[in-house]
């Protein structure tokens, strides 16, 4: 299992506020059987430049890589950014910078206002520098876009699907989840943990829903996914 999306990375967003915590949060997910952690601090264009958002995110991990030294974490950790969309953010100098290191692949977290076609436009501008996005848990878009068309559309565009694990704790959630895995829209799954309390690094509950539901075949495409995606990937720690 792999897990796309997290807030692990200590003190640079609303995630980990530590680096013990950072240890914790990643050692939970180990004890589920997650082997891949992409590590996915949040990036706003509207307030940091490239520079000093790498410069800070490099200062985080130089922390994490300090508390973890000597200590048996049980994965393999890669780090990115989970970038919030904006118009014009094909026109960010570096904006590319911010894909997972080492691949085209980017975290998109999309505007959670009403879309429209300058959105598309802008997400097909990307694709168009060579960058894939992931778009960080689509499921949340869909109360506000309302238009399914237009969700069905992102990965037309060539993006990859990425979904909460959380979807899958109740009942009606998880019947959703089921749905979009079924039929090929969702292909991805990150905890997005924040914490370890409220927002926790809980991915497994998902992947073994996926199994039981639609078949252990399912299960493994999206590992494997996941396993492509960091194939080329610089692995961090």
């Amino acid at each position: 299992m792999n897990d796309m999306h997290t807030h692990i990375l200590p003190g640079i967003d609303d995630g980990s506020k530590d680096a013990e915590t950072s240890i914790e949060m990643i050692k939970r997910l180990s004890a589920e059987g997650v082997r891949k952690i992409v590590l996915t601090p949040h990036f706003y264009a509207s307030r940091n430049s490239v520079d000093s958002f790498l410069a800070k995110r490099a200062a985080a991990l130089d922390r994490l890589c300090e508390a973890a030294e000597g200590v048996e974490l049980g994965a393999e950790l890669y780090i990115g950014a989970e970038v919030l969309f904006m118009d014009s953010l094909d026109r960010v100098e570096g904006f590319e910078r911010m894909a997972i290191e080492g691949t085209k692949y980017l975290l998109l977290e999309m505007p959670f206002t009403a879309w429209t076609s300058r959105t598309l436009e802008t997400v097909y501008r990307i694709t168009s520098n060579g960058i894939t996005p992931i778009i960080a848990h689509f499921e949340r878009y869909i109360p506000i876009v309302k238009d399914m068309n237009m969700i069905y559309e992102l990965p037309r565009l060539g993006c990859v699907m990425q979904m909460n694990a959380e979807n899958f704790r109740s009942f009606f959630p998880k019947r959703k989840a089921l749905k979009f895995f079924a039929e090929g829209t969702a292909r991805l799954l990150g905890s997005d943990a924040h914490n370890l309390t409220s927002r926790p690094p809980e991915v497994k509950l998902a992947y073994d829903a996926v199994a039981e539901k639609l078949g252990e075949e399912k299960r493994r495409e999206i590992t494997a996914l996941g396993d492509s995606i960091l194939a080329g990937a610089t692995r961090v720690i």
